[in-house]
């Protein structure tokens, strides 16, 4: 009976030390994760999306009165956020939060399910590895926590995931297959750039297992039909997408982009090789399938930043966050009992990596130096940026619980055609259409001015010339007549109304 008990505790030691050790992890890195929403400023994107979410439950058109330049899903993605937030009397942001934590954990769950059913793939059945992927999920993204592109990554997992066993010859359950291509098809219902990951990844997986049937699975079909659905909706809903902003897009924003070699020198880009050079020192003896086709999916995800040609950091998140994922993969598979020294040394180079991906993603321009001295000049401001950088007006107009006058987040049709004016861009014959397109974005704005008129103009002369710009203007002149410069803060001038300066 005593040699019974010994050995019953003797087993028992090991997994309590191991439970501790995971909830200690998981808890550590969720505890981080929550201090760094508190610690980092908002992302101006997702702030200006929840602003023109309300602005459409308020009963303004999607494209006509509120103007984005993305697919309806950008909005609609934060709707039920301000539901929410409604219903429970806060504010938006730590909805939002909190809905992507929910999301994290639901997409890691899902992922944990369909590897548990891998007879191939055991040691990704270690719990223990959760904390690492809840640490890229949850931490790497910093101040793009909650953009479009980080939710398109979490939605995919459960696709690749499901490959990971398609690869090896295994079948997922039935639930399983359904949320990898829906999940799929929410990802490419924010970017059709996103399907180049996805067929990345299917085609190597289809080559690695010498047979086409991967790419005709039920979870290829599902994304399918569900991205021909969505399609189908804006058709039906938002036909002002292909009438008023996919000509202006077409026109204006795909044109403008950054050079190759500027994209190569950004920390994301460096993050990304470095992680990439790490997993291939890793699988040198050991060619991991799984591994193979998550940097494909990596490397997909890579040629939809480069073709986006903006580099900024948000767009690399994808890629640099699946190849994260590649390489918890890769060091699990390594052969630490015969080379040791080099896997500490791999273990060690992913940390600094993944602090310089953090760095990264929190250079993402933010006004926010400018809300105490907005805030001077009285409650719930109406605010009006005339800028085409939109962190001078997002958050802070949130932050200050004020309304937004204008029906974009910035005026970047004008200042894309200007570039593209001042670097030999525009074709022959394509000048007039240029030219109506900022005359359209030029009346939308004066509309919305005598609509709403702002207490406060936010004039950026740090980033561009708006002050020239509005004095080369009469009618503009004339409707900022009634506002003074109240302050200049790093070249951009808070112009205050007369009745609020006196408030």
């Amino acid at each position: 009976m005593t040699l019974s008990t010994d050995a019953s505790n003797a087993i028992a030691k090991p997994q309590l030390e191991r439970r501790l050790v995971l909830w200690s992890s998981l808890t550590a890195v969720f505890v981080v994760a929550l201090i760094l929403r508190y610690v980092v400023p908002a992302n101006n994107d997702v702030s200006w999306l929840l602003t023109a979410g309300e602005q459409v439950l308020a009963g303004k058109t999607l494209y006509g009165d509120v103007i984005e330049t993305n697919p309806p899903i950008a909005v609609l993605a934060y709707v039920p956020a301000i539901l929410i937030a409604r219903a429970l009397g806060a504010t938006a942001e730590p909805v939002v939060d909190a809905l992507m934590f929910l999301a994290v954990f639901a997409a890691l769950g899902c992922v944990a399910s369909i590897l548990r059913r891998s007879e191939r793939l055991r040691d990704l059945q270690n719990p223990l590895l959760l904390a690492p992927a809840l640490a890229i999920l949850a931490m790497l993204p910093t101040q793009e926590f909650g953009q479009r592109e980080h939710i398109a990554l979490i939605a995919s997992l459960p696709f690749f995931a499901a490959l990971m066993l398609r690869v090896n010859g295994e079948v997922p359950a039935r639930w399983e297959i359904a949320a990898a291509g829906l999940g799929a098809g929410i990802t490419l219902a924010f970017k059709p750039y996103f399907i180049l990951a996805f067929v990345c990844a299917v085609v190597t997986a289809a080559l690695l297992r010498r047979s086409w049937r991967v790419v005709f699975v039920p979870e290829n079909w599902i994304a399918g039909v569900a991205v021909l659905g969505y399609v189908a909706c804006i058709v039906a809903l938002f036909p002002e997408f292909f009438t008023v902003v996919l000509p202006i897009a077409r026109d204006v924003y795909v044109p403008v982009g950054r050079s190759l070699s500027f994209m190569i020198e950004t920390k994301g880009v460096a993050c990304w090789l470095g992680v990439m050079l790490v997993i291939l020192l890793l699988q040198y003896d050991c060619r991991s399938r799984a591994v193979i086709v998550l940097v494909a999916g990596s490397i997909g995800f890579a040629a939809a930043f480069f073709l986006q040609r903006k580099g900024w950091p948000y767009h690399s998140y994808p890629m640099i966050a699946l190849a994260f994922f590649a390489a918890i993969v890769a060091v699990v598979s390594f052969r630490f009992d015969t080379r040791r020294p080099a896997g500490v040394s791999a273990v060690s180079a992913l940390a600094v990596l993944f602090v310089v991906g953090m760095v990264w993603f929190t250079e993402t321009f933010t006004g926010r130096i400018l809300q105490p001295y907005i805030a001077r000049y009285g409650d719930r401001p109406v605010i009006l940026a005339i800028s085409s950088e939109p962190g001078i007006g997002h958050p802070v107009v949130r932050a200050l619980r004020g309304t937004w006058v204008s029906r974009e987040s910035n005026l970047w049709i004008t200042e894309h055609t200007d570039y593209m004016k001042r670097y030999g861009m525009v074709q022959p014959g394509q000048a007039e259409t240029l030219a109506r397109h900022v005359a359209r974005e030029r009346a939308w704005l004066i509309e919305d001015i005598k609509r709403q008129p702002p207490t406060i103009v936010l004039v950026d002369n740090m980033i561009g010339r708006w002050g020239e710009w509005i004095d080369a203007d009469a009618e503009l002149s004339a409707l900022l007549k009634p506002y003074t410069k109240a302050n200049s803060i790093y070249g951009v001038d808070i112009m205050v109304r007369a009745d609020a300066a006196s408030n």
